[in-house]
C-alpha cells in the first residue's frame, strides 16, 4: 500500500513537471542537473501584448479579467504547439514563446512567423463576453540565445540574449494588430516565400537607437 501511494505521488509529480517544462528539461531536473542552462546559436522569439487589457480590467470584476485572459492565453498556448514553440512566459497581458528552444529547429524563424500570423488573424476581430474588442501588438526577433532553468524553489526556464531584448522592444514600438520584426528577422526568415512585408523605416527604439523595421504579413494567393 505504501508502495502504491509512493508510485501515485510520484505520477503526479512528474505529470506536473511535465506539464510546465519540455519532456528535456524536466528529465535533466529529475537527474538533479541545476542550474540548467544551455547556449543556443540560432533561435526567434515572439512578444505578443494585449493592447488596451489594462484599461478593460480596471472596471470588470476580477473573476471575468481571469477567464478572458486566460482563454486568450490558452488560445496563444494551442498555436504555439501547432508551430511547436516553447511558451516560455506570461508576464501580466503579455505572452513570450520562442522557436529553437530546447530543442535545436533549424525552421526557428518559420515557426515564429507562422505562430505569428496566426495569432494576428485570430485576434483581427475578437471580442470579449460583453463585447469588448480585443487587440495585440506582436514583435518578433532572432539569434543567439542563453537559455535555462533559475530559481530553488519556484523554477522557471527563461532565456536571454540581445534577440529577446530586440523581440520585446519590436513589440512595445509596434502598433495595435501589426506584427513588428526587425531587419536581422526578415533576413532569416527571407528564405521562405510565404511572407510579405511593408518597411517602417528607420524608428527609435528603447535602448537600441534607430532601427529599420518592418510589418510583416502573409503572402497574398491570387486565386
Amino acid at each position: 500500500m505504501i508502495l502504491g501511494v509512493i508510485f501515485n505521488q510520484r505520477k503526479k509529480s512528474d505529470k506536473l513537471l511535465y506539464n510546465v517544462f519540455t519532456v528535456s528539461i524536466a528529465k535533466r531536473l529529475k537527474k538533479k542537473e541545476h542550474p540548467i542552462s544551455d547556449y543556443f546559436t540560432q533561435a526567434s522569439i515572439v512578444f505578443i501584448d494585449i493592447v488596451g487589457f489594462t484599461a478593460f480590467s480596471k472596471d470588470s470584476d476580477p473573476t471575468n479579467i481571469v477567464q478572458e485572459l486566460n482563454k486568450i492565453f490558452t488560445h496563444f498556448d494551442t498555436i504555439a504547439d501547432k508551430y511547436g514553440l516553447e511558451k516560455i512566459k506570461t508576464i501580466g497581458d503579455s505572452y513570450m514563446a520562442a522557436a529553437g528552444i530546447p530543442e535545436i529547429q533549424e525552421d526557428n524563424t518559420y515557426r515564429a512567423a507562422q505562430m505569428a500570423l496566426e495569432v494576428k488573424e485570430l485576434m483581427e476581430d475578437y471580442h470579449t463576453a460583453d463585447g469588448t474588442k480585443i487587440e495585440v501588438r506582436i514583435g518578433l526577433d532572432c539569434g543567439p540565445v542563453v537559455a535555462g532553468v533559475i530559481g530553488e524553489k519556484k523554477f522557471i526556464y527563461d532565456m536571454w540574449s540581445d534577440a529577446v531584448n530586440t523581440a520585446s522592444r519590436m513589440e512595445s514600438s509596434s502598433v495595435a494588430g501589426e506584427i513588428q520584426v526587425s531587419e536581422r528577422f526578415k533576413e532569416a526568415v527571407s528564405k521562405y516565400q510565404d511572407f510579405a512585408y511593408t518597411e517602417r523605416g528607420e524608428i527609435e527604439i528603447k535602448g537600441k537607437g534607430k532601427m529599420k523595421t518592418y510589418f510583416m504579413g502573409s503572402v497574398k494567393i491570387e486565386a
